[in-house]
């Protein structure tokens, strides 16, 4: 069975289970697909449960980055009292249950305009 005919039966397939795809997005995958055959070969021969933990494996990663991100913006407000004060000043008006993932949005915000004042670039030691 060619590819296209592969694809079009399991998009019926889907279609007929209810699954939802965005057009634009397929489009994007189809082209990827017919531009890297090898790799599209190499995974259709994984298993499910390859597929499955190789997923997570990215969601796990990708946490894993973000969690790492949040602590070196935590560090850096820890270190410098100005921009404290500020993430301080603005936490306040946000609910308890919302703060930890608010934290890090406002840290990032109060970091760039306390470098926008004093004039700061991520030459000058400001990373964000």
């Amino acid at each position: 069975m060619a590819l296209k005919d592969a694809i079009a039966k399991k998009r019926q397939q889907e279609a007929e289970a209810g699954i939802r795809h965005n057009p634009e997005i397929d489009a994007k995958i189809d082209k990827f697909i017919q531009e890297n055959p090898e790799l599209h070969a190499k995974i259709s021969a994984y298993s499910h449960d390859e597929l499955v933990r190789k997923r997570i494996y990215d969601i796990m990663r990708t946490n894993e980055q973000r969690q790492g991100f949040r602590e070196e913006v935590r560090q850096y407000v820890e270190a410098n009292p100005d921009i404290k004060q500020e993430v301080e000043r603005r936490m306040k008006r946000i609910p308890e249950a919302q703060r930890e993932g608010a934290f890090t949005r406002i840290a990032r915000s109060a970091i760039a305009t306390a470098g926008m004042r004093q004039g700061q670039t991520a030459a000058a030691g400001n990373p964000y």
